[in-house]
């Protein structure tokens, strides 16, 4: 029997390598992908998020972080503005461009996810995602 942790570690890197190589198409990383998906996210609940924010969601350092929104900027797919609270933090936000981006980005994800999970009939997809959803509300520290 393969051990389960490995087996969980390998398909996570194999969806990761795909859906990496499939968003290079749009020019943008995985990484950078992860960051314009959250800024969706917070764009339709209205609440600010900041570069420390992201890295909390994300699990990502903060130079790894600053580096992806650097890029992100760069590309004009996103944009910033002084935190009212902070001084020092910028509440960060999609460009019309990064929007764009966001749901084309999201048709490759989605689209990757589907070939990938191609060989599941849909009750199989269906205990997965039970099983992979009781796992991640556990606290395993």
């Amino acid at each position: 029997m393969a051990n389960t942790g490995y087996l969980l570690m390998s398909i996570s890197k194999k969806l990761k390598y795909n859906l990496n190589h499939a968003l290079t198409d749009l020019n943008i990383t995985l990484q950078q992908w992860s960051v314009l998906q959250q800024l969706a996210h917070f764009s339709q609940t209205a609440n600010q998020v900041t570069a420390n924010d992201l890295a909390m969601i994300l699990d990502m350092d903060k130079p790894t972080i600053s580096a992806i929104i650097k890029r992100l900027t760069a590309k004009n797919f996103i944009y910033k503005t002084k935190n009212s609270h902070d001084s020092r933090a910028f509440d960060l936000f999609l460009s019309p461009a990064g929007t764009d981006i966001c749901a084309r980005a999201m048709v490759i994800s989605d689209a990757v996810l589907n070939q990938f999970m191609a060989q599941l009939s849909i009750t199989e997809k269906d205990s997965l995602n039970q099983i992979l959803q009781k796992l991640d509300r556990e606290d395993l520290q």
